[in-house]
């Protein structure tokens, strides 16, 4: 306890130096034309924001299985502040060797993040110390909030063009990190972020895989509606379950396909999550709606996404097939229930 409480003096001690002094190694970030960040660094290292991130409410905006998101300010020395969102990562921490250990371990890991560079991939600006124990990851803040809401206040006005490019992008996003050797393993219409150009950005990628390794807990949590049912095995071993793989990433951005067409979650008639684990535990997919319909070729692919996990397309396949489909196929598909008098719920 001690070496903690000496650690919290030091970094308060760190910035109120900084500040003083006005640093003039602060890192410093470009405003992008969606409203968002992009730190200026042609080393990509990974910045050192503490001292230069302060919180715009007492308490976070949304809460998650393992981190709290806070809405705050990154303010640089003498320059205009930039909107941005701070996720802090949640972990029991019972030791100063294990809150070492752990701390190490998230630092690599951002470190490996910020190598990572696609359009629709959410950049890491950098990490900040103030968020508690262990260090917080600092993101641009994305003003039409999660694929989730963006959904729920757009989906009447979204045209089938519209949300095909939302597709699309995802799926490019996710087959540059397969690419890349990383698995996402969270992928959940909360975890897609839509920005001011109506534009897709992935994020959260690995976080849960990294936090149940460190945590020791399942690779299950908030995600069970998109979680592929391979995920919800446990081996006879010790180990608690498996791990997400690519192909587990399909599985759910089949999901996705059916959500963004849809503009409803997976399972959408199943009121709570322990009921949908039962189902896929069982082998029952979420059913094919009516109302809103799907065309035949899509509903079939996002079935090919939903099949055994070695039968399951990869993510430059998944792309492939939404650049081939016509838009004009989804319409008919949609002015036919139209035209039979369909009825919105």
């Amino acid at each position: 306890m001690i070496l903690i409480f000496l650690s919290h003096c030091r970094s308060w001690l760190e910035r109120v130096w900084r500040k003083l002094l006005g640093w003039k190694g602060c890192p410093s970030i470009m405003i992008t034309a969606t409203g968002g960040g992009e730190m200026i660094d042609p080393d990509n290292h990974l910045p050192d924001l503490t001292g230069f991130v302060s919180k715009n409410s007492p308490n976070p905006i949304a809460q998650g299985s393992f981190a709290d998101v806070w809405n705050c300010t990154y303010t640089a020395f003498k320059r205009q502040g930039l909107e941005v969102a701070v996720k802090c990562i949640r972990i029991d921490v019972v030791t100063d060797d294990s809150r070492a250990r752990i701390t190490q371990r998230l630092l690599d890991d951002f470190h490996a993040r910020k190598q990572l560079r696609h359009k629709n991939i959410l950049p890491l600006l950098g990490f900040s110390h103030e968020f508690g124990l262990l260090p917080a990851m600092v993101s641009p803040w994305i003003h039409n909030g999660s694929l989730t809401t963006y959904l729920a206040h757009n989906f009447i006005d979204l045209t089938i063009d519209s949300k095909l490019r939302i597709l699309r992008q995802v799926a490019g996003a996710i087959g540059y990190l397969h690419s890349k050797g990383v698995v996402h393993g969270d992928l959940t219409a909360n975890n897609i972020l839509i920005d001011s150009k109506h534009n897709a950005h992935v994020a959260d990628h690995g976080i849960l895989t990294m936090c149940s390794e460190l945590s020791g807990t399942s690779y299950i949590r908030s995600n069970v509606r998109w979680a592929a049912p391979e995920l919800f095995e446990v081996p006879e071993n010790e180990e608690l379950s498996t791990a997400p793989k690519p192909a587990s990433d399909i599985y759910s951005f089949g999901c996705i396909m059916l959500q963004v067409m849809t503009g409803r979650p997976p399972y959408a008639d199943v009121r709570s999550d322990h009921q949908v684990t039962v189902l896929i535990i069982k082998g029952k997919k979420p059913s094919r709606p009516t109302n809103p319909p799907v065309a035949d070729s899509f509903w079939d692919y996002i079935e090919k996404c939903w099949s055994d996990a070695a039968s399951r397309p990869s993510a430059v396949e998944v792309l492939s097939f939404l650049d081939q489909i016509m838009p004009a196929d989804m319409k008919f598909a949609l002015l036919s229930w139209v035209k039979e008098g369909w009825q919105g719920e």
